[in-house]
């Protein structure tokens, strides 16, 4: 045999490691070390997914969350303030080149620009004030009303409207301003009768849950203190016995 191909029966194969041998330490676990880093990648990319995930959520769930049941607004449960949608259509309706341009609505206020054109004239909103009593002081002295209600102006651009004693009207001038008597016209242009109206929903709705909760009504008394009616013996007379009875009809 050739002397090179004897010198090739000695050399080691491929790695550095003569058949029959184990392979070092170091180069063993490197066989593992490219599954391991993916399997470490991929479960970081599926934790920042669900964190991805979860943020996504809450972020379209934000926005209804005054739709959602239970919950409290200033203390107050939420199902006894009136929704901002129930006050959209109770706005005045605007005028031949005026546009009415819905800009906030929550639970408890509902808000719009009255635009001519690209210009916003005033600001129109209506707010429960279940939820801020103290914003009811201001008409306890006013000297003014509109259709029955309290009426106040609010600085020189602000007229203000209490209807029973709950929902605030208001009117704000943007821009260059509007007079009081115009102020005044678009408060008249609410639907103030219909925002009246919903006092009364809003206590029908609360009155119907509360009977709802009480027990049925219990035509017997029950439990282990109710007595039943005590019975006057004087009231039953006892019969007599037969033999008795014979012996007079015989007489």
């Amino acid at each position: 045999m050739p002397a090179a191909a004897v010198a090739n029966d000695h050399q080691p194969p491929c790695g550095g490691v003569q058949p029959g041998k184990l392979r070092p330490p170091w180069l063993r676990i490197g066989q593992f070390a490219a599954p391991l880093s993916m399997n470490r990648l991929l479960r970081w990319g599926l934790g920042l997914a669900l964190i991805a995930l979860v943020l996504v959520g809450a972020f379209l769930v934000l926005p209804f969350r005054s739709f959602l049941p239970g919950g409290t607004i200033a203390d107050v449960p939420t199902s006894a303030v009136v929704n901002g949608t129930a006050f959209n259509r109770l706005f005045p309706s605007p005028q031949l080149g005026e546009s009415l341009v819905f800009t906030q609505e929550k639970r408890g206020f509902s808000e719009a620009r009255l635009k001519q054109g690209d210009q916003t004239v005033a600001l129109l909103a209506i707010s429960d004030t279940t939820t801020a009593p103290e914003a009811r002081d201001k008409f306890s002295e006013a000297s003014e009303r509109l259709q029955g209600w309290p009426l106040v102006e609010q600085g020189a651009q602000a007229s203000a409207l209490l209807v029973v004693d709950r929902f605030q009207v208001k009117v704000i001038g943007q821009g260059p301003g509007l007079a009081v008597d115009q102020r005044h016209d678009l408060l008249a242009g609410f639907d103030l009768k219909g925002l009246a109206a919903l006092q009364s929903k809003q206590l029908s709705k609360q009155q119907t849950k509360q009977l709802s909760k009480q027990p049925a009504d219990q035509s017997l008394p029950s439990g282990p203190s109710a007595a039943l009616p005590s019975l006057d013996p004087s009231q039953f007379t006892t019969p007599e016995p037969m033999a008795q009875r014979e012996a007079e009809t015989v007489r």
